[in-house]
């Protein structure tokens, strides 16, 4: 239940970050606006999808996902390190980040050939 450095702070970045996650999906399901921090590649001109509403129903869920296993990680992760020792639960939701993460960059590579 220490600072370990630069660990937690990739912590908390990962909490924050979580919350941007859910908010882009909240922002790419009711105004249909691609935010690129999450959704395209870094080279993807937006303009150039073929079906943007079809392409909001496909990632927002994926991307709501994510953000909701980001948040969840980073609360445990901070609270493991702040308040009480959960280790066990830390790394459960560490190998679920994980899987979630590796699982959203197939689909987003999957999106990416079908809309753009």
């Amino acid at each position: 239940m220490n600072f370990d450095g630069i660990f937690n702070l990739i912590d908390i970045v990962i909490l924050g970050f979580g919350f941007y996650a859910l908010y882009s999906a909240y922002v790419l399901k009711k105004e249909g606006k691609i935010i690129e921090t999450f959704l395209v590649f870094k080279d993807t001109d937006v303009r150039t999808c073929k079906d943007l509403q079809g392409y909001a129903n496909y990632m927002s869920p994926k991307l709501g996902l994510l953000g909701g296993f980001m948040v969840a990680y980073g609360a445990v992760s901070v609270l493991n390190t702040y308040v009480v020792p959960i280790e066990t639960l830390f790394w459960v939701m560490f190998v679920g980040f994980l899987v979630v993460l590796i699982w959203y960059s197939f689909a987003v590579k999957k999106a990416m050939k079908i809309y753009f």
